[in-house]
This record gives C-alpha cells, structure tokens and sequence, in this order.
C-alpha cells in the first residue's frame, strides 16, 4: 500500500512538474532525468531530444566539478540557492541563469533525488549591461559637449556646480560660490543684466529660461554659455533653482564668423568688378549680375530673357573657342565640358552697349541638373583691359612677366638648376611673408616653406616635371614663419640646352587662400536663401539649418544639431531616394530629389507636410557637407487638388448630359419611328372602311383594326414603361442584392422552359456576389437575356447558357453567354436595341426584351454590348457604373 501511495505521489509530482510554467527538472539519486518541464525544454534548447532517463551530465557535459560537488551535496540535505551565474554551454555562449536545487523525499528522510528549480535571465542581464553602456556614453558624451548642471538652494543661499560647470567657470571642483558670486561671472553688461531678469522671473513668476549669454572665466577668457533654469516651488514659494549649463563658445563664434563670412560673400557676389552670367538651356540669358551691368553698359532687365551671349561677343571668337573645344573633346562645347568636368579659361573681346571693346578673362564651364543633363552655362568674366594693356607692353621687356600676366600677376620667380640661384619678384616675397632681398635664395629658401603635409607632394612633382621637361600646374600648401597657412598655385616653363638639359624654370605663383576660404564663406549664404536650408553631413547628421528651417519644421537650432535627417523627412522618403543622395554626393550634380515622387516633411507637431527638396553636394576640408533646400508645398497641392477635383467632376457631368442627350434623341426616334407605321395603317384602315360595300369586308377590317390596335397598344405600353424607367431614375431605389438569388428566381420562372428545352445553366457570382441596384430591374435583365437564351437556342445542340459577375479594370460587370444561334452583328449590329427589332423567325419574338435591358442598364450610368457569331452563339456583357 504504501509503495502505490509513493508512486501515485511520484506519478502526480511528474506531471505537475511537465506542466509547470516555469523551468523544472526532477532527477534521480544518479542525476538521471525523471521529468522536466516545458519551459526547461525550452530555456535551454533542447526542444526534439531524448531526455527523461538520460544523465544530468550527459545533457550538460559543460557543467564543472564544483557544480557537481554542490549537487552531490543537495543529495545529502543540502539547498543550493544562487539569484545569478554565468553557464558556459558547450557552444562557447553565456547564458545567465539562477538557481534554486533541493532534495526531495519519497518518505520521511529518504531522499529520492534532486528538484531544480532555474530560470534564464540573459536578457535582463543583456538590457542590464545595454543599460549600463549606455549611461557610460552619456557620462563620456555630457564631458565632450561641456555640458554640466547646477543648483541653487534659495533657503540657504548655496549654490551646487558639478564638475563639469567648475571647468566651464575656470574654477576647482570643491569651489563654492553664492547666487551673487555666480552672477558676477557674467560679463557685465547686457549678458549680466539678461541673467538677472531671468532668475527674477523664474524665483517670483516660476518661467522657466534658456538663454545664451557671455561668461568671463576665473582665468579672465570671455567664452560664450548656455544657461538653462527652472524652479522649484513649496506653497507658492521658489525654493530651489536647477538647470543645465553648456560652453557654447565655438558654436556661438562659428556663428559669427560665418555671419561675417555671409556679408563678404555678398559684398563679392555683388562687387562690380566681377560679371556672373548664366544661360538657360537654349543659350538664353536668365542672370546678368550688377558686375555685367557694370561691365557691359546693360542694364539686367534688357538682357535677361531675351538676349543671348552673342549680343557682346565677337563670332570670330565664338568659332575659335568652338574649334578648340571640339579638338579638345570630339563633341560640342558645353557637352564636353559637362561630361569632363572640366571649365574653359581664356581671353576675349566684349563689345560694351556703347560699342567700344574690352578684353575679358572669362571662364565657362557647363551647369547639369541632378540627373547630369545640361541645363545651361555659366561664364565669370573679369574686366582685364588694363591688365592687358600692361601686359602686352611687359611681355617685350621680360618672359617671366608674361606668365605671371597669365595669373593675373600675382608674383614671379626663376630657379637655375645648374648653379641652384633662385629670384622672387616683390609680390612674392609678400606672399612668403619676408622682406624683399632679405636672404639668399635657393630652392630649399622655397622648400622650407612647404606645409610638412605637401613636402611628398612637391617633391615627386617638381622630379617628374624635370623628367618630362614639362611642369603641370601645382597647387599646394605653404606654411610662414609665423604659422600662417596660404594656398598656392605654381605655373611653369622648363628651358633646356641644346642637348635636352634642364637649365632653368620659370613661372609665377598666384596666392590663392582666399578662393579657398570662399568655400568655407559660402555657408553663410544660407540665412540669405528664401527656402528653409538644411546642412548635413555624410551620415546625414544635421550640421546647421537657416531661419527659414526652423520656421517651416518648428524645431530651434539647437532642438536639430547633431540629429539625423530622418527627424525631419521620413526614412521611407529617404530610402526610397538613395540612389538620387548617392549621385548628389558622388557625381557633384545639382537638382531635385525623387523628382516625380510625393515627398513629405514632419513638423515638430507631428504634422506631415508635402515638401519639395533640392540637395546638393559642398566640398569642404572637412569633409562633404550636403546642402538641402526644402520648400513647403502645401498650398500647390491644395490647389492641384482642387483643379483635379473640378476637372473630374466636370468630366463625369459632361459624360452624364452626352448619354442624356443621346438617350433623348433615342427615344424621340423610336416614338416617331414606331407610332407613325400604325397610326398611319389606321388612317387607312378608316378609308377603306368608309368605301366597304357589305358587312363580311366590314367585318374583315374590324379584325385588322383589331389587330393594328393591339400592336399600338403593346408599343405604347413599352414606351410608358421607357419613361418610367427614366423617371424612376431620378428617385434613390437602390438596393444590395445578391446575384445568386435573382438567378434562382429567373430559373424557377422558366422552369418550364429549362425542363422542355434540357438546357444546362451554370452560373459563378464568387467574384462579384452582390450588387446595390434596381431590384426590379435587375431581376428583369436576367430575366430577359436568360429568357432570351432559351428563346434563340440552337436546333442542333442542348442549350448552355453560362452567367458570370466580377470586377474588371475597377468596375462590375455581369455576362450571360450562350451557344445558341446567334447573331449576324455586321448585318444587324447597329439596331440589335432598338425597339421592335427581331432577329430571327420566332413566333413570340417581339423585339422589346433587348430595348428595355438596354434602358434599364444606362437608367443607372451602365452599359451593353453583345459579341455574337452565327451558329456559335452571343454573349452580353453589362458595365455597371
């Protein structure tokens, strides 16, 4: 008895133990397997394998010694609990895991084995971990931004800054100022007075602030701050004051400098000894500016949109630079230079609007949208008539001048490669930062200044260009001696003996920093841009947005640096235009993002907008910046909407009044058509009654009025029912009705019909099985195109009439087909609906089932037709509206 009671207890611990939601393993005194868990199973992934019965260290060969000591010692009495451990698998994977191991009894004090209880926790120590990293990068990243916190206790008067606010102020971390101490940091004036009216608001209004302000440091360094508060309140009184605190100072002079960089920008863009003119892509003028005017005597309004380049240039230069460009490229002029990348630097003859001639140097290149098509050219022409007039006069007297003429004669040298004798003309000497004939010049006077980074560079071009007794044009860097860093480029012309030795180099040297700094100037364009402008990086991380951005999306400057672009146009939109970004960045094109595509923005409000985006490319020392140019577009699309509305609306009324029109000339046809025949018979009929001469021929056309009545009759009452049907239109008696049923009402109306004839009817409404229609009229198309099946069937074959419903091309359609003996549609096509109108030699035919079918289906916007071949048979098809 006992036994039984130990077993039926054992058997019940099993199965609880299989069913337990958690992990559970019951083992044997030999740590063999007596049940596990689901969850067991599950947790260490055993999911298909044999275990019951199996060795605990089978299953777990991984498990160490000390595990099976501490097991061994559960057998003798001993619990073994653990909240977490590692468990190395056999795989080499960690797995986290807790433990509870016990004995369990099959009596009092008799152990039967081991119950363990284990749960895997991998994935709290895997968020725990996350977690930890996490607040580790944000501790790392407060100290690289310089952001820090402080607070000011106003009960006591004590003020806390953390250590990263004592290193903004200049001070030592166990510095301890008072709220006036801290506010005489601020550089007296307008910051100090800022700072005070917003801690005034915050303590007695409780507005909270954000502003940026000048600090002078412990050191005395002016830095720029940003400084953000908030208070704390206990029954009405601010009690505590707290916030953040950032240096801001290269931000804030970038800023500046960038907003001086703007305004010199525009000062040169505007300068009138610099003309900038543009042609769209059929040669057209569409920007002359102020140095254009300036130059060549027009004013902007008389030359753009109208003139072409030609106005001022002479053809027999036109010609000259077309011929060189197709030697130089075996295409046309602007084709080439798009396709090359290249531009075209020369001198030609301006005609002025008062017809005297300058020399310009003019450069042209082509522009290419974002697809790399030409949409134009562009020319920046420099008024060189004097330079020219000095030149020609200089290049009798000395070479070298002539090259430095080239470059606008910036600065000349000579080296002598035999005796090592270098000369620098006066400009040069200022470019290099040293007073005219100072020292003794020799090529390492000029090597010395080669910025460290460039030395490789200028070595392996000056030993090639000996070599090949040709000196390409250099630009690198020189460093002076007082760390300044400029921008050269060198132009050469090597000299030989008679046998081919190098003797000597001649060239001159252009300063050309500032053309390089205009990169960097450039950026101060945006806040000019009328669009919101948007500045990002390679990783699309937003550098800097203009006024108008911030405007359009609701979002500060400081709410959008360092966020990505996503913040502001979806990932999809940007996905799906990757291609587009990678030739923007890659191919230095110009042009519109996804053109053709909806594109939208996200507001800070969450509020979708449709945008419409230009990007392009910036090279900069630093990098490719990517410029954005995003407009709202909302009141365009509003707009076209409402144009396509209308235009919609109206095309629907217009098909709606010509099927009216066409209805109404129909009908008035038929009436006349089919009224006159009998009422003229009548009319006849009457005469000849008149003259009868017996009552046996009055008698006979008795029965031909009959007759001629009868056919009136029928006539007038389907014309009645053709207006009813018009009218009935007009009233809302739509209904849904399924298909199905109407079939099954047609059958059972034709039974006999169907029985008589053997015909087999076959109907699949699965497609379509429902309709909001007339349900009389409905029920009147099956009817009299199923009736009319089973009236024209074939004398040769059992009837199969087959009717169909679904949705093509958006809209319903029903088909009933037949193999019967259809219909000469060439002979008879043109009036297969009229009224009246029979086909075939049939004593009940009539020719009013198709006419009425066919104005039951237009009442309601549809349609009918019939395809149909002789002997084969027909089958109409119905286009709901």
């Amino acid at each position: 008895m006992y036994k039984n009671a130990s077993e039926l207890r054992e058997q019940y611990n099993k199965i609880f133990i299989e069913q337990a939601p958690t992990a559970i393993a019951m083992l044997d005194k030999d740590m063999r397997y007596i049940a596990v868990s689901q969850r067991w199973i599950r947790d260490y992934k055993m999911e298909g394998k044999e275990i019951i019965g199996r060795s605990h260290y089978d299953i777990f060969p991984e498990i160490g010694e000390q595990w099976k000591l501490n097991h061994q010692k559960c057998l003798n009495g001993a619990i073994d609990i653990c909240e977490e451990a590692p468990f190395k698998r056999a795989d080499g994977t960690i797995q986290w895991i807790y433990w509870d191991v016990r004995p369990w009894y099959v009596a009092e004090g008799e152990i039967g084995g081991l119950l363990m209880h284990t749960g895997d926790i991998t994935p709290q120590k895997e968020r725990e971990k996350e977690r930890n990293r996490m607040l580790d990068i944000l501790d790392k990243t407060s100290e690289v931004a310089r952001l820090g916190i402080w607070e000011v206790d106003l009960k006591t008067n004590g003020v806390y800054w953390s250590p990263v606010v004592c290193e903004i102020h200049g001070v030592t971390e166990n510095f301890r100022p008072s709220l006036s101490t801290a506010l005489n940091f601020y550089k007296e004036g307008a910051s100090r007075n800022v700072m005070q009216k917003s801690l005034e608001k915050a303590i007695t209004l409780g507005l909270p602030y954000d502003v940026e302000v000048e600090l002078v440091t412990a050191k005395g360094k002016t830095i720029w701050v940003r400084t953000v508060g908030n208070g704390e309140f206990e029954e009405g009184e601010c009690v505590r004051l707290y916030g953040i605190f950032q240096d801001i100072s290269h931000r804030k002079f970038s800023e500046m400098a960038l907003n001086k960089a703007n305004a010199e920008i525009k000062a040169i863009f505007n300068s009138k000894t610099i003309a900038i003119i543009t042609t769209n892509d059929k040669g057209v003028i569409n920007h002359f500016n102020y140095g254009a005017e300036y130059l060549l005597g027009y004013s902007a309004s008389e030359i753009i949109g109208t003139k072409v380049p030609s106005v001022f240039t002479l053809m027999e230069e036109v010609e000259r630079f077309r011929k060189d460009m197709s030697q130089k490229y075996g295409m046309d002029p602007l084709k080439g230079l798009a396709e090359n990348n290249d531009f075209d630097i020369r001198e030609w003859t301006y005609i002025r609007k008062d017809g005297t001639k300058i020399t310009v140097q003019v450069t042209i290149s082509a522009i290419k949208n974002a697809d790399g098509e030409i949409i134009g050219s562009l020319s920046v022409a420099s008024d060189i008539t004097a330079t020219k007039k000095a030149e020609n006069e200089l290049l009798r007297k000395n070479q070298v001048l002539n090259f430095a003429e080239r470059l606008t004669m910036i600065g000349n040298w000579q080296w002598n490669t035999i005796t090592d004798q270098v000369s620098w003309s006066a400009n040069l000497y200022k470019i290099f930062g040293l007073d005219a004939g100072q020292q003794e010049l020799t090529y390492d006077t000029y090597f010395s200044f080669v910025h460290p980074e460039d030395k490789e560079l200028v070595t392996n071009h000056v030993q090639m260009a000996i070599k090949e007794k040709s000196f390409p044009d250099l630009i690198h860097r020189i460093q002076l001696r007082d760390g300044t860093v400029k921008n050269i480029q060198l132009l050469a012309e090597i000299m030989t003996n008679d046998i081919g030795e190098v003797i000597e180099l001649i060239g001159s040297c252009q300063d050309i920093t500032e053309q390089r700094m205009a990169e960097k100037k450039f950026r101060g364009l945006l806040e000019s841009a009328p669009d919101a402008m948007v500045i990002t990086d390679e990783q699309g991380r937003i550098n800097m947005i203009n006024r108008q951005a911030e405007k359009l999306f609701g979002y500060s400057v400081q709410e959008l640096t360092g966020k990505p672009m996503a913040k502001l146009i979806p990932d999809d939109v940007i996905a799906a235009n990757s291609e587009d970004s990678k030739a923007f960045l890659f191919n230095s094109q110009i042009g519109e993002l996804g053109e053709g595509k909806e594109l939208v923005g996200i507001k800070k409000s969450g509020r979708p907008i449709p945008i419409q985006i230009s990007r392009s490319p910036l090279k900069t020392e630093e990098g490719v910046l990517v410029s954005t140019a995003i407009r709202d577009i909302s009141a365009q699309k509003a707009s076209e909407r409402k144009i396509l509305e209308a235009k919609e609306s109206l095309e629907i009324f217009s098909k709606k009044l010509v099927t009216k029109n066409k209805q109404l000339a129909d009908f008035n046809q038929i009436t006349s058509h089919n009224l006159r025949a009998p009422v003229s018979n009548l009319n006849s009929l009457l005469g000849f009654y008149k003259h009868a001469q017996s009552d046996g021929e009055r008698n006979d056309l008795f029965q031909k009025f009959e007759t001629v009545i009868n056919h009136l009759t029928l006539t007038l009452n389907t014309l009645v029912e053709a207006l009813n049907i018009k009218k009935d239109n007009e009233v809302d008696t739509l209904e849904e009705i399924e298909f199905n049923s109407v079939m099954v009402k047609t059958q059972e109306i034709l039974s006999g019909e169907i029985m008589r004839t053997g015909a087999v009817i076959e109907s699949d409404f699965t497609k379509l099985p429902k309709i909001a229609y007339n349900k009389i009229y409905l029920e009147s198309i099956f009817l009299n195109l199923v009736g009319n099946a089973l009236k024209y069937r074939s004398t040769v074959r059992v009837p199969k009439i087959y009717v169909t419903s679904g949705i093509a091309n958006g809209k319903k359609y029903l088909k009933v087909s037949d193999n019967g003996q259809g219909i000469n549609l060439k002979r008879h096509g043109h009036k297969l609906f009229g009224l009246n109108k029979v086909f075939h030699r049939h004593p009940d035919a009539k020719g009013i089932g198709l006419f009425l079918t066919k104005m039951q289906v237009e009442a309601y916007g549809g349609s009918i037709s019939a395809k149909s071949e002789v002997n084969v048979g027909t089958t109409f098809n119905i286009n709901f509206n």
